[in-house]
Parts: C-alpha cells; structure tokens; sequence
C-alpha cells in the first residue's frame, strides 16, 4: 500500500508520479547522540513525547550530508512502521495507522533508541522516513492520529541525519512519500457528493499531516526538485474537492508547495516535451475542475430549494470553486529568486496569466474578463499585460516553443479588454507593437497586425527596413503602408453595417464569451491559411488543433474544419476501443468545440461537425474533471437542434450527441438535457422530419436512453407531446424504430402493435 515508501507504490507507477516533488532539508536536530540515554522514556504509548523546540541547535550542510559513524541502526523502528496497514491491536476493525496510539509508539521508540531513525532497508533503501511520510499521508483520519504522526514525524527528522535527501531505491525523497500517500487517498474523498462530516474530519486531519510535513522537509533547499510540469500535475489531480472555508486545507498546502518548493505552472521548455507527450496540464486540470464546482454551486434541485440539504450543497460547492481559483492564482505567481521586479508581481492577476508561458485559453479569457481593469495595469516596470503578451521578457526557448496562433489568441485578448493598451509605451518606452516584431513574432499568427490594426502609428516606433518581412506583409495584396493605414483607420472610424466582428459582454460558466458581432474588420481568406492547414493535419497533435481554433474563433471555415478533426480523433479512439485516447482529445476538445457552436450559432455546417465531435468525446464525460453538463455541452447542443430544426443533418448529429452524452452521464445528465428542454428538441426533431428514417432512429434512440433511468427528474407531459410520433416513427420505420419506440412507451403505457 501507499504507506511502504520503500516500496513501489501501488497507485504512482509512472516516473512522473512517483518524483512529484521537492527534496529539501530535515528541521534542524538537537545534539546527535550514538547511545541511549539513560534518562530517556521507555516504550511505551502513553509516555509524552518530547517535541522539538525552536533552540535546538542548528547543523551544518556536512553534517546533514555526512552524518557521524555510529553502529549499525536496527529496523525495530521501522518494521513497526510497516505495520501501519495491520489492524489495531486494541480495534481490529480499524488499521494501526488511523490510531494516535500507533504513532505515539513510534515516537517513542525513536527517542528511546535515536539510531533507530537512521536505519536503511539493505533491500529497498527505504528508511524510516520515508514510511511515515507515505502512511501518514494516505491513511490518517482523525485529527489525533495527525497531531501524533506529526510528532512522530520531528522525531525521526531529528535523528535521521540527512535523512530527509535520502532516496530510496526507486529514487524517491521522503517529501515524495506525501504525494504518493495523496493518490492512494484520492479514491476516499472526490468530489463533494463524497462529503460527509466524517470525511471532512478525515481531509482536514491529513492536510494536517501533509502540510506539516512539507513545512518540515521543504525548509532548505538543498534537496530540492523542480515542482512543476508532470510532477505538479499529478499532486493537484490527487487533491480533494476541499469544502472548508476559503483559504482552505488543499489551498493552504498548495501555498507552502509555491512558497517554500517553488512550485508553479510557468511554462519552460522541459514542458513542452511532456506536453508532446501528454495530453493535459495542471491549469487546464485546475480550470475545468472549477468550472464543474461553479455550476454545481448554482445547481437547480427538483422540490425546495430552500431546505437545508440544498443550501448546504451549493454552499460546500461554492467554497470549493474558490479555493480551487485560489491554487490557481497561487500557481500563476511566477518562482522567486530569478532576479525580477520583486514581489509586486505576485499580485498582478492578469500579468501573471500571460507570463505563465500557455495559460489555457478558456481559462485566460475567464481572468481577463473577470478583471477588465487590472488589463490597463502597468506593474513596476511600467509593463501592461500585452507588453510581456507582445514579448516584453520573454525567454526566447520557450517564446520560441509557444505557438504563434497562441500568442495572436492571448493579443486579442487583451485588445478586446483594453485596445488602447496597443498604443501604451512601457517605462523604457517601448510600444507592444515593437516588442512583437523584436521577438520575431509574424504579422498575423503572432498577433503584429492586431497590435498594427489597433494603433497604426505604432510601426513607425520599429524603424522597419524595405526587407524586413513586416513590410512585404503591410505591401500584401498590392496595397502600401498608407493605403493600407487608410482602409483601417476607415474601418475604425465607421465600420460598414455589413462588416461583422466580436466585443465582449460578458462570460459564461465555461469561460466563453458572449459576443455581440460589430466593429470588427472582415476576415480576409488568406489570413486563415496557416490554421486551415494545421487544424487539417492528419499527425496534428489536440494542442495544435484547439490552439488555432481558438485564434481564429470568428472564421467559421477554422471552426468547422477543427470540430471535424477533434471528432475524428476521437472516432478512431472509440474504434479502437480505447477510452484514454478520447479522454485525451476531450480534455481541451470539449470547451474548443463548444466555443465553437457559441461563435457561430448561425453556421449549420459548424453545429453539424459540432455535434459529431461531442458525439465522440461523450465517454470521456465525468473522467479527469471533463464535464459536458458544466462546459455548457449538452445546452449548446439543444440550443442547436432549436436554431437549425430544419436541417435534418443538424438534427440527427444533435440526437446522437444527447444519446451519448446521457449513456454516459446516468440519471444526471438526462435530468440535464431535461431541464434545458432538451426533450421537447427531440420531440421537434421528429415532427420536423417525418420521413427522414435517421433522424426518427437517432431521436427515438436518444429519448429511449434518456428514459432508461427512473431516478432522472424528467418534465411532465412526456407521453402526451410525444405519443403520435412515437407511433408513426414505429409504423414507417418498424426496423429502425419498433424497438425503441416499445422500450419508451413501456415506461408509458404499452408496446405499439405493429
């Protein structure tokens, strides 16, 4: 189990999930004695344990490295620890690592005989340490078994010398032994459907422990290892729905992992080789999990949604949602100790989501949105968000290793906040238009022409040669710098009725806008180019697709070529009967495919291909914080079957999205589609298309599922809006509909005789 650190974990088998952290310094140990004293405590469980005090003096580097000879420590020590999992001796019915008996036993034997701390298992290189690190995090209960696993935890810090760097055969600190110990935990307490006040006492009791524990061993960096990337990803999948009161347990831990461990979401380039080979990060991961807790918080309940149940729920939910945004922010700050401004920076939202290198899109629209002002914020270097958006500090390795089409999403952006920032100089006097074109940004996928469009005058400031490529693409199409300065500033001045764009007003569960379409320039074809092309490459990896998507969110041809691929992705993850390569394509395809159907709700061809994506990635919903329900899935889509019920296309893909997505998501999700009038959709569907045999199939079909599950909270009136049509979908279509159109009406009232 998780508590044998000197083991492989049963649940981290990864590299990657097994070296999730930092190993830092032990608390500093008081003198080091070789031989028991003769006034220490004997063995004994209820003898007071003596805890460290802040004068204990201090030990040098070597002495931490190198400890002092002495004899051979015994594993009486630590063969007890291993007895963690075994059942109490005085409860059977609870194991010895949730009593405050086993560790105050351990304790004691610790400062009974100190060498026994040292101990090192010839077989695994386990020690000590590393077992209580493991057991305590995955198996305490009760705030007393805490408060004595961290006594117990001081005591073998103190007389491990060196103890806390030591790695065990696999490779791994003590420290590791906490996030090990969190993913053997994680199954007991997971979303807040979980909670009961017996689980909140257990949270509470090994947050605790963990947080203890890390304050102890992450006080010196000596030991320490990059906590970002994979290795942070796995620690903030393990953490709970965290209930308590903002700043709460989970958030309380993550700001000691930040501030003692460095840990953070900045993008390096050592990340960008993981993100090849995998599908996710850890803000994606911390976004989509608060967008589910937000909409749990203002779930709707069948009956009074004034009794005390109901409130209690959306309340734990609502401090769920914002202690999950605190880690998120926590996250963003970026390391300390690389010579910047200093701390002021740790407080500028905004900045510090675009800093972070690729923040994901939905979630940088969420921050940008949800503070419009901090975008016109210069911090103390006199930058706004879109200088260090336009490249202002920039690594160039990883600059380099963002895609272009990101940079241009991220300038938008912040244009649509805030466009007079394009024409703000920074404290060096430096316009964001000059900083693009510096770090070698393209004219349209990095975002130089939105920069240009916004202040023209801003390229004087670049002192461009007749060659540099900026100028061949200002001379585009024939037209010259003026020419073209002219048909901009027109267009700003007095935009034709005709020409279409997007302004924010306002965002929406998911993180996407709602949009009203003015002011914005008409999209040239050519511009397109280089998403068409990526979005269709049949190697092109979920990233480079969903990316250009969201770049190029007002051409609908970018938006329809990408819901196909996504879909088609995740069709050949569904052929070849792999659940995990649909989640890979769900984890940023949904809310990219949703965006897309928000943005052109118009565009039957878009809601088609649409569809056909969520289709597929239905499986995924529910799996690694994927949630159609909360991402806005399953109401875009009905709000699609209502905007196109014509298009009998539109229709059929739209019923095969509501069937999959509630075969999936149980009674929940059908009472879902429910309440967003999902079955009258399907209702109008089929009287919309009487004669078209796959539209009446996949209809009844998805009514059948919908219905499949007697706990959903469904709409009155069901038999009488559908009777009919259910009885004439039996009669022309007996093969393709008899048996569906049966397994409904037999919840109703018979079979149909045909």
């Amino acid at each position: 189990m998780g508590c044998k650190q000197s083991k492989p974990s049963p649940v981290v088998e990864s590299p990657a999930a097994t070296s999730t952290t930092n190993n830092h310094g032990v608390v500093p140990p008081s003198k080091e004695p070789t031989t028991q004293d003769s006034t220490e405590p004997s063995v004994n469980a209820s003898t007071p344990i003596a805890k460290p005090t802040s004068t204990s003096p201090t030990p040098s580097i070597s002495s931490l490295l190198h400890p002092p000879p002495s004899s051979t420590p015994q594993p009486t020590l630590y063969h007890h620890l291993l007895t963690g999992l075994n059942p109490s001796p005085k409860d059977p019915s609870v194991i010895a690592a949730c009593t405050a008996n086993f560790w105050s036993t351990a304790a004691n034997l610790c400062l009974t005989v100190p060498s026994l701390a040292a101990y090192i298992d010839p077989n695994t290189g386990g020690t000590p340490l590393h077992v209580v690190t493991s057991l305590g995090s995955a198996r305490i209960d009760s705030i007393d078994a805490a408060e004595a696993a961290v006594d117990c935890l001081l005591a073998i810090a103190r007389h491990s010398h060196g103890g806390a760097g030591r790695r065990d055969g696999h490779g791994n600190v003590p420290l590791e032994g906490i996030f090990s110990g969190m993913l053997v935990a994680a199954s007991d307490i997971r979303t807040v459907e979980d909670v009961s006040s017996d689980s909140v006492e257990r949270l509470s009791a090994r947050f605790y422990f963990r947080n203890e524990a890390c304050k102890l061993l992450l006080q010196d960096s000596l030991y320490a290892v990059s906590l970002r990337g994979m290795k942070l990803y796995k620690i903030i999948e393990a953490l709970p729905d965290d209930v308590a009161n903002p700043l709460g347990p989970t958030a309380e831990f993550v700001r000691i992992l930040v501030e003692r461990g460095q840990a953070t979401a900045s993008f390096s380039v050592v990340q960008q080789t993981e993100q090849q080979q995998f599908d996710d990060d850890v803000l994606a991961l911390l976004y989509r999990r608060f967008v589910r807790q937000f909409d749990q918080s203002e779930r709707f309940f069948e009956g009074d949604n004034s009794r005390e149940e109901v409130v209690r729920h959306r309340e734990w939910f609502k401090n769920a949602a914002v202690n999950t945004f605190n880690i998120v922010e926590l996250l963003l700050r970026r390391p300390k100790g690389n010579g910047e401004e200093g701390e002021e920076i740790q407080d500028l939202l905004v900045h510090n989501a675009v800093r972070v290198g690729i923040c994901p899109p939905d979630l940088l629209r969420y921050i940008v949105e949800t503070n419009l002002e901090a975008v016109a914020e210069k911090d103390a270097a006199g930058n706004l968000p879109l200088h260090y958006a336009a490249g202002y500090g920039g690594n160039s390795d990883v600059m380099n290793n963002i895609p272009n089409s990101y940079t241009k999403y991220v300038i938008d952006e912040l244009l649509y906040a805030y466009p007079d920032g394009a024409a703000v100089p920074n404290a060096d006097g430096v316009l964001p238009i000059a900083l693009a074109i510096e770090s070698g940004k393209k004219w349209i996928g990095g975002g130089v022409r939105s920069l240009y469009e916004a202040y023209p005058p801003g390229i004087e400031q670049c002192n461009l040669t007749e060659k540099h490529p900026i100028i061949k693409s200002l001379s585009f199409n024939t037209l010259g710098v003026d020419s073209i300065s002219e048909s901009l500033m027109e267009r700003l001045d007095g935009p034709d009725e005709e020409e279409e764009g997007t302004v924010a007003t306002g965002v929406d569960g998911a993180g996407g806008r709602r949009r009203k379409r003015n002011h914005r320039r008409k999209i040239n074809k050519d511009e397109s180019h280089d998403a068409i092309m990526f979005v269709q490459r049949s190697d092109a990896a979920v990233r480079d697709i969903v990316t250009p998507m969201w770049a190029n969110e007002e051409d609908a041809g970018v938006q329809m070529l990408g819901c196909t691929a996504l879909g088609g992705v995740a069709a050949a993850g569904a052929e070849a009967g792999t659940q995990d390569a649909i989640v890979s394509v769900a984890l940023m395809g949904v809310t990219s495919v949703v965006n897309a159907m928000k943005n052109h709700p118009n565009e039957p061809a878009v809601q088609e291909k649409a569809c056909t994506a969520l289709t597929y990635m239905a499986p995924a919903d529910g799996v690694r914080e994927v949630s159609f329900a909360a991402s806005g899935a399953i109401s875009t889509v009905v709000s699609a079957m209502q905007a196109h019920v014509a298009d009998a296309r539109v229709q059929k893909e739209a019923c095969r999205a509501l069937r999959g997505i509630a075969a999936k998501g149980g009674a929940d999700r059908a009472t879902v589609v429910a309440s967003v009038s999902g079955f009258t959709a399907l209702v109008n569907a089929m009287g919309a298309h009487p004669d078209d045999v796959d539209v009446q199939r996949e209809a009844c079909m998805a009514m059948e599922v919908l219905m499949s599950f007697p706990d959903a909270y469904l709409p009155d009136g069901v038999h009488e809006q559908s009777d009919a049509l259910l009885q004439a979908a039996a009669e022309n279509f007996p093969h393709a509909c008899l048996n569906p159109v049966n397994a409904i009406r037999g919840r109703l009232v018979g079979p149909v005789d045909v």
